[in-house]
């Protein structure tokens, strides 16, 4: 009981002094005739902005993130980027006369030869251009929407770094041929997948990158491997909205393993994660999740804890995500990419 009470009067009494910090918001389609699992529709889309603007969060641009992380200046509080993946017609129907009527930027993320091959389904480049002039931020998801970290037959490591520079630099020289002044290297991975390879690859090429794992963008955060929250789909409910916006970065400064790509047979891996020696972090109130399961956290030190997963991970793409209560009555959120290929070494889609 003395131990808890001591908990609780530490978020009661320690001041909400966080990490300069961003929540940064993920959609795909604007619809209600698209496949669920990646739609929000037109009204619930207006719901979001709606609470946003209702609720004084700041709608600020990607670059105004970047910069003022990267040049360690503060941001405004309770910071928001809005990011659209694969730029679909849908959303410049439906959810950019919304965006321009409440005034937000926004950042789509496009693959070149898809809006090209495919055109009425995605945005083309004339569309995509007017809308940079006014509040957008157009950048790059590769060329073609590829499975980027999966080596092909036979495939040297030579000729991957080759292709990966076709369907990435390609994909960016694309952009800044048919996009006026658009001069950001900003790369989001697709299907979120990306390992150490493909890390250092972008971080030789200049971009920062972004992933499909949950968490709060801060001083903290991989420069390649940057989190969103997904905000369509099971995730569109306002709801849940309001949880992702209440929440924090933790501070995380250390994580093992650093490559999110698995053997087959590390079927349980044992996470790993070090925290800022200032941290606010309860050991007492956190707790971290792989799929259902709870897990119990073990604390090496004042600073360190380590989680592994009773039951093996699926095949795939997974997520440990790891939270803790915020002094403001929100929550320190991070979450662990995870993909464990099968025996062969492909995974399902």
């Amino acid at each position: 009981m003395g131990r808890l009470i001591s908990v609780i009067m530490m978020l009661l009494l320690v001041p909400a002094a966080y990490a300069n910090d961003v929540v940064v918001l993920q959609y795909h389609h604007v619809s209600t005739d698209t496949p669920a699992v990646t739609s929000i529709s037109p009204e619930q889309f207006a719901e979001h902005l709606q609470y946003l603007r209702d609720n004084d969060y700041q709608v600020i641009a990607i670059e105004q993130a970047y910069q003022a992380l990267e040049q360690q200046q503060p941001l405004p509080a309770k910071a928001v980027v809005i990011t659209f993946d694969d730029g679909y017609q849908n959303v410049a129907d439906n959810a950019v006369p919304l965006l321009q009527k409440f005034n937000m930027p926004y950042a789509i993320f496009v693959n070149p030869d898809l809006l090209e091959q495919h055109q009425g389904f995605y945005m083309g480049w004339d569309t995509l251009d007017r809308l940079s002039q006014n509040g957008a931020t157009i950048v790059n998801h590769g060329q073609s929407h590829a499975h980027l970290i999966r080596r092909q037959a036979g495939e040297t490591a030579a000729q991957w770094q080759a292709r990966m520079d076709e369907d990435i630099n390609g994909a960016q020289a694309s952009i800044a041929k048919h996009i006026s002044g658009s001069k950001a290297k900003m790369f989001a991975y697709p299907y979120g997948e990306y390992d150490t390879a493909l890390e250092q690859l972008l971080e030789q090429w200049g971009y920062i990158s972004f992933g499909q794992q949950s968490g709060v963008w801060s001083q903290w955060s991989d420069r390649q491997a940057i989190p969103r929250y997904p905000a369509s789909g099971k995730y569109a409910s306002i709801d849940t909205l309001k949880v992702k916006l209440q929440t924090h970065a933790m501070p995380v400064v250390a994580q093992q393993p650093q490559d999110p790509l698995l053997s087959h047979a590390n079927a349980r891996p044992t996470i790993r994660l070090r925290l800022a020696k200032d941290h606010q972090v309860s050991q007492y109130w956190l707790r971290c999740y792989a799929g259902s399961e709870m897990l119990k956290p073990e604390w090496q030190d004042d600073h360190s804890f380590s989680v592994s997963p009773s039951r093996e991970i699926p095949l795939g793409r997974s997520r440990i995500n790891c939270t803790a209560p915020a002094p403001d009555g929100g929550y320190f959120w991070h979450s662990v990419a995870l993909i464990r290929p099968d025996t062969d070494g492909s995974w399902p889609d």
